[in-house]
Order: C-alpha cells, then structure tokens, then sequence
C-alpha cells in the first residue's frame, strides 16, 4: 500500500511497457512484481524481452506457494525456487538475488554462480544494491503467504508456532510505524483516554511478526505458551432458545437475494456456503457467487445467494442492482461502499456488525475515522431506518466466546431471526456440523445472533460493557493528566503542569472556548510525559500490563522485548535507523531497576539527558512554551479555531527515535506557517 506505484500491463506484457519506458525516462531504474504463478505461464516472457530490450529493470518475483490474487489456490505446473533462478539465468540475467524467511533451507551452491542468499530482514539494503546494477536483475522473495499459512495451521497441516506478538498500549505511542513496516491490519487501533494506540489483533494474526520491525519498543512477544481460553460466561443456552420465536418466511414465488459484505479472512464465504447447503438440503434451488478478488485479507468480499423452490427457477447467479431482499452485512465499511449499496432498494432489510474492522485506510492514515455512524444512516437512507439493525457483533463474540472469528456465524444466526434467511433452523445446523469446523461452538454463535436479533438486552447481563473513564472538559483532562504526572514523576513536576495551564488560562480572553484549553492541556501532557528510558521500563512492569498478559495467555511462557536501547550497539539499518534487539526475561528486573532510578531524569547525573532524543524533549517543551506565550498574545488575531489548531499541534509528534524527529520537524514547520498566516 501507498509505494506510489505506477503504470500497468496485461499479464506477460509487462516487459514491453516497461522496456518502452527506459526510452522515456532516461533510463532510470524501475521495480517490477509478479508472483510465481504469473512468471510460471508468462511472465518469463516479460524477463526475455526485458533483456533483450537492454531493460534497467529489477523483476521482484514473490514466491508465495498461492495465488493470493484470486483466494489462494495452488500454483499451477512443477514451480520451485531454484528452477526461477536457473530459467532466469538461462534467459540472460546475470545477476540474481534470493531472500528468505528460512535461508538455511537452500544450499547456495545449488543455485547458479553468483546468487546471493539473504535473510528477507536485509529485503530493503539488497533491493537499493540491486536498483545500483545496470541491466536487467532478478529478486526472488520466497515467503508462504501469511494467510494460506493461517488456513493451514488452523487445519493442522502446517505447524503454529508457540509465539504471540502484544503490544503494550501505555507505551505504545499511536505513531502507527508498526502499520507501515508491516502493511498488516492485524494491527488494530484501540481507542484509549490518551489517543488512539494499536494492538495485535490474536484471532486473524498471521504471526508475520514484521511488526516487530516498528520503531517503537511497545512490542513484547510471548514464546512458549498458548492463548488463554475464556472462562464460562455461565449462559444458559437451552433457556435462551426456548424464549426465541419462531421467525416466519416470506414464500419463495420468485428467486429470494441475499447479499452478504464483509472482508476477507473472517468467514464471509462460509457464510454463504452454510446458506446454500442449508438450502439444498432442503430440496431448494440455491447458487452463490463470491466475489473475492485481491481478499485474501481484509480486501472486499461480496456473496450474491439467490434461493428459490428449485433448480430451474434460478436462471443466473449474479443479483441485479437494486434486486437484494436481504443483506448480511459482516463489515459496516464493505456495507456502505458503492459495490454493495448498489444493489439495495427501498424495503431491503439489512443486519449489520458496527465492529470498527481495520481498513487499508487505517495503513496509510493512522488517525483515519471510519464514521461508523455515518455509513450506519448511509444504509438506512437507501433502505428506510426500519429494515436495519444493528450492533457489534465483534465485541459479543470476543466476550462471549473469547474470539471474533464467530462473529459472521452470529449475523447469520440475527439474520435468520430476522427472517432474512428462508431455510429452516435445522438445516443450518447440519449445515454447520457437515462443514465440521467448531461445530459446538459455532452452533452457540448462531443461537447469540438469534438473541441479538430478538432482544439485545437478554445478553446484556453478560457482556462488560464499562468503557475506560474518559475525561472530556479541559478541567477534567487537567486533573486526569497531573494525576499521571505525578506517578510519571513526582508532584512538584505535575504541579509544573497545571500552573503552566493556569497562566495560559489566564491570559486568554473569557470567552475563549473550553476545546482551546483542552487542546493546550493535551498537547502539553504530550511532551512533559515522554517516554525515555526510565518511562518505557516503568510501563512494561506495571501491574497493568502484566494482568493483561496472564489473562491472554497461560502455559510455560517467557516474554521477551523488542528494543533499540540507546547504548548499546546494535548496527543500523539501510535506512540508518538503529536496529532492534531481543530481550529476554532477564529485562524484567533491569526495568525495575530503571523506573526507581527516574528521579535523575533531567538533571545532570541522567545518562540519557545528551541523547539526541531527550535533547529534542527538552526543544520541544521550549518550543511549545512560546507556541502558548503566542497564541495568548495573538488570540483577537488567531481566532478560537486557529488557535486551537496551533495547540494541537504536539498531539502529532509521535513515535519514538527517528519516527518522532522526523513527526517533531513536520509539526514545527507548520505552527510556523500558522503563527505566520495568523499574524497577517
């Protein structure tokens, strides 16, 4: 995502396009992708004329044991790695690089003279190496793809390695480093009282572990135990059934079309494959067409399912627009988007999950909104408000069932409560036992959907639903943040807060509005309570942290932690960041050892205080001092909204090391900019 991709080609032209645009360019060097599939049945072509063209080009060729493209099936014809390197040595490219997530399972010297083997960590350094080599090069990425990999250990065919990624939210800065390093939407944002921060969603990780690659020392991995299963929420099934009524179906004198939205990797197909089987064993006519594309994960997947009393009387598979009776709308984002509203009308009834499922969106913009609400009144305005209803399906499977993956088996079951679903309960349920994944399990997610269908509030008592107190006044957040301040420091220092509020309070106009001094009670906090060394160790002993980890996971497990400390050498990357390190256990009582010793946090005997890192600290509170003086100066002039926007500046620099510089320098150039436009 967002790699400013350019130009494209039919599958095996791309050597012509590209061999064309050396002329137009002037030569300069260009990356082109395929996957082994493509290279397999003529994309090799693409190679041949891009050396006899005199081509600089770089073919990036993933090796990924799928076609990811079109939902993961097997790569057609006897493809292997060294077979790639050897054809494309025999066509001509001299230069040949292989990276690996498992380099020690290829002997070099089975490779043609010159190959270079790599671990994928050194992907970026032997991608600039190679853009620096004349000609036409080849980069073998071999890698199985995350998700296929998933499926297979969900199925026991693959092996699932005892090791799980968190994060720690309290250090973790929200500067979503994390989402760029790995494009992976299993980095979830969590909406906290101190912004929004990630965290690692267990269910659809692939364990990928690129996260890691995030500057930030937020990441902790578990090795060596297992997920916690949930403890009995104590429900009582059979007396939730017996209280249900029997929904009543419309008669199928005409073919009955049911769309069902969601994104890839959490169920949608098998959503409509439950409907169709359910259907024919019944006798009914049924069809479904999926429409999955680039879903391999989280992408866009729409199921058409057409139902009728026979085979015959359903002449096409596909759903007109404006033609669904009914929509099983697994992702509110997918829902409201115009490949699927497209077909609703006037009158079709909607169930629809509000779960804030990641989008590429929140890659590429880590503060991006969803507008859940907003999609929510988009769906009613085409429907009518009475055909939707809807809740977070995510939320209740995760209580309830102690993971989100039941959460699309549960809108089935509110849809067929609803009576948006003409089969019969019973044949649902052999459905779901003839699929024979979770049987029991997905069985009692159908039954909860039913109970959120008929009354939400028969769960209720089940559910913990008390959000994390969050303060929203001015004066509420000026207490919450000294609060902190004190335990971040001590009560001299929180008292160096909120008498720096009070001045500026003072000096403002009695009419300004309170979202100002909300703004400069934030952003102030922001810098006061960085996160040096001693903070960092600190929060990964806190009580809090630790709690959350022994409820997730149990067994014999150690933690180890993914860090860049400042003094210690551990080489840089090509990009001239520090590398990080692992940390076992043994960081546990060095942490402890830090946090008591942040009383020398700046005074002279710190022995972080001349880091470029805790200088840039203390730059930044001067910096946001005068920002302050300024705006209380120049407030008839700024008004309240550029005033509020310049005190809110600091809420973006984020991040840690290079991330924060880089987020700090982009922040100070444009208060500049806006003190400077306010003034005149």
């Amino acid at each position: 995502m967002n790699r400013n991709t350019v130009g494209y080609a039919q599958m095996g032209g791309e050597g012509v396009p590209l061999a064309v645009a050396q002329r137009w360019n002037g030569g300069r060097h260009m990356f082109q992708n395929l996957g082994e599939g493509t290279w397999y049945h003529s994309g090799s072509l693409a190679i041949r004329q891009a050396v006899a063209a005199k081509a600089n080009i770089t073919y990036k060729i993933l090796y990924n044991d799928a076609v990811a493209m079109t939902g993961g099936q097997a790569v057609d014809g006897p493809v292997s790695v060294l077979g790639i390197a050897q054809s494309c040595r025999a066509e001509g490219v001299e230069r040949i690089a292989l990276v690996s997530d498992h380099p020690e399972a290829y002997a070099i010297s089975d490779f043609p003279k010159g190959t270079t083997l790599d671990h994928r960590r050194r992907l970026d350094e032997v991608q600039r190496e190679l853009r620096a080599i004349k000609g036409v090069t080849v980069l073998i990425y071999e890698q199985t793809c995350a998700t296929e990999k998933r499926r297979r250990r969900k199925r026991g065919e693959a092996e699932d390695p005892a090791r799980f990624v968190m994060i720690n939210e309290a250090v973790c800065e929200g500067c979503g480093d994390c989402s760029l390093e790995s494009n992976c939407l299993s980095v979830e944002p969590v909406e906290t009282p101190l912004g929004r921060k990630r965290r690692i969603n267990q269910s659809s990780c692939n364990k990928d572990f690129s996260c890691l690659n995030g500057f930030c020392p937020s990441f902790v991995t578990i090795e060596g135990g297992q997920r916690r299963k949930p403890a009995p929420v104590g429900l009582n099934m059979d007396a939730l059934r017996r209280d249900l009524p029997q929904p009543v179906f419309d008669d199928l004198d005409r073919p009955y079309d049911i769309l069902v939205a969601g994104v890839g990797g959490t169920g949608v197909v098998t959503v409509g494959a439950l409907i169709t089987m359910a259907a024919h064993l019944e006798g009914k006519g049924a069809s479904v067409l999926d429409f999955t594309g680039f879903a391999q994960k989280f992408g866009t997947v729409l199921g058409y399912i057409r139902l009728a009393h026979a085979p015959d009387d359903i002449n096409q598979v596909r759903i007109e627009r404006g033609h669904a009776d009914a929509v099983i709308g697994c992702d509110a984002v997918v829902c409201s988007a115009p490949k699927a509203s497209g077909h609703y009308r006037d009158g079709t009834r909607v169930v629809l999950n509000l779960a804030s499922m990641p989008t590429g969106d929140l890659v590429l913009n880590r503060d991006a909104d969803l507008r859940l609400s907003e999609r929510k009144a988009r769906i009613e305005g085409c429907v009518g408000k009475d055909n939707v209803i809807a809740f977070d399906a995510n939320h209740v499977s995760e209580q309830l069932m102690g993971d989100a993956v039941f959460a699309n088996i549960m809108m089935l079951g509110a849809a067929w409560q609803k009576a948006l679903v003409p089969v019969s309960e019973e044949a649902l349920k052999q459905a779901i036992r003839l699929n024979g994944v979770a049987v029991e399990k997905n069985s009692m997610a159908f039954d909860l959907g039913r109970c959120l269908a008929h009354d939400a509030g028969i769960l209720s008592p089940y559910l913990s639903n008390a959000p994390e107190p969050n303060p929203k006044t001015a004066q509420e957040i000026i207490g919450h943040r000294a609060a902190l301040l004190t335990e971040y420091q001590n009560a001299a220092y929180a008292r160096t807060y909120t008498d720096r509020l009070a001045d500026l309070n003072a000096n403002l106009p009695g009419d300004a509005p309170d979202t100002v001094m909300r703004a400069a009670a934030i952003s102030l906090y922001r810098l006061m309570a960085y996160k040096d060394e001693y903070e960092v160790a600190r929060l990964h002993v806190d009580e809090a942290f630790e709690s959350r980890i022994a409820q997730q996971f149990e067994g014999d497990f150690k933690i180890r932690y993914h860090l860049a400390p400042p003094l210690l050498p551990t080489g840089m990357d090509s990009r001239g960041r520090k590398r990080k390190k692992s940390f076992g256990p043994w960081m546990r009582p060095a942490f402890r050892l830090l946090a008591k010793m942040r009383g020398l946090r700046g005074t002279w005997a710190d022995p972080f205080g001349f880091s470029a890192d805790r200088k840039l600290d203390r730059k930044l509170l001067r910096w946001f001092d005068a920002v302050m003086r300024d705006v209380a100066c120049n407030y008839e002039q700024l008004g309240p909204e550029r005033a509020e926007e310049l005190l809110s500046g600091p809420q973006d620099i984020r991040g840690y090391g290079p991330v924060r510089h880089s987020a700090a320098d982009n922040v100070m150039r444009k208060t500049q900019r806006l003190l400077g436009a306010g003034a005149g």
